[in-house]
């Protein structure tokens, strides 16, 4: 489906966990089952082990600031994803699992250890007030203050970041503006630690809420 979709495809990157001996610095997770192979696949976007990169973008929950996205996973965990709110198709898992992840926190009292982040890739149509009223509809919880909806201010800088920097590929179709889903992704999630080192990468869809959230308890407990 897109570039990065191919090799992807066969490398879940998330389930069982293997031993702790081969874990790169400043990682609190055991590398997953699949590590070798996905190290050996070059895939686009940062996998395990590796730094998460950095983008400064306006955060509408902030009143358009901007946001350094590594500040997010500086002294606190993130949890990373990329998304339109045109999308009733992925999107919807994953915003639910970022939704699910703060509620989570909220009740087991690790709010303050967890950021969430989403970046769009479509700003022409999700304004800061469609971004704003989207995630108050999917049910972010605003007052926790640890949810971030960054916009970049251009199509062309949306690519830069969501494709060129993180490895989201994303691609417009023109048929499906009719169903009001014009671009197809592979629905990209970042687990990242508190030393701005990714733990997890879930790729080609949203991987199961109970897993994520078993990654995010486990990193929290570290």
């Amino acid at each position: 489906m897109l570039r990065v979709a191919g090799a992807a495809a066969l490398l879940p990157t998330a389930g069982c966990l293997t031993s702790g001996d081969r874990r790169p610095p400043n990682t609190h997770l055991s590398p997953p089952e699949n590590y070798d192979a996905l190290r050996e696949a070059d895939l686009s976007y940062p996998i395990y082990g590796e730094e998460l990169p950095d983008a400064t973008l306006p955060d509408v929950l902030r009143d358009e600031a901007e946001v350094s996205v590594a500040d997010l996973a500086d002294g606190r965990h993130l949890l990373l994803t990329f998304l339109y709110t045109r999308c009733a198709g992925v999107c919807v898992g994953l915003a639910s699992l970022l939704v699910h992840a703060q509620a989570r926190g909220a009740r087991d009292g690790f709010t303050d250890d967890i950021n969430l982040a989403a970046i769009t890739f479509d700003p022409e149509s999700d304004t800061p007030d469609v971004l704003r009223e989207w995630g108050d509809g999917q049910g972010f919880d605003y007052d926790l203050e640890n949810v971030s909806l960054l916009r970049p201010e251009t199509p062309e800088r949306a690519r830069r970041v969501v494709e060129d920097t993180y490895g989201e590929a994303y691609e417009y179709e023109e048929e499906g503006e009719d169903s009001g889903m014009p671009y197809i992704h592979n629905g990209l999630i970042l687990l990242v630690n508190e030393n701005g080192i990714v733990e997890r990468s879930y790729e080609s869809g949203p991987p199961q809420p109970a897993d994520v959230l078993e990654d995010v308890e486990s990193l929290v407990d570290t």
